[in-house]
């Protein structure tokens, strides 16, 4: 899948406690945390949104991951990169 496709993905309280939903729009990544249910907004490399993409689109692997996790490690890492919107 390439990563200019646009993907959304919006998850129950079973799938995620932290994400409500995520939006892959080529490399800006908006997610909205359930807590607040306020939205975010990113920007990421290429390679980086390929591999959301893949995820959220596996539910295989959704099931053995956490989404929340892998976005707050993305997040210290600087995979994902806050945009003021």
């Amino acid at each position: 899948m390439s990563a200019t496709s646009s993907v959304f993905r919006k998850f129950d309280d079973n799938q995620s406690s932290a994400i409500q939903s995520i939006l892959i729009d080529d490399t800006e990544v908006i997610v909205t945390f359930r807590s607040s249910q306020k939205a975010y907004a990113f920007t990421t490399t290429p390679n980086y949104a390929e591999f959301l993409t893949d995820m959220l689109t596996n539910d295989n692997v959704l099931e053995a991951v956490s989404i929340g996790g892998t976005i707050a490690d993305a997040r210290k890492t600087g995979e994902l990169q806050s945009v003021i919107i």
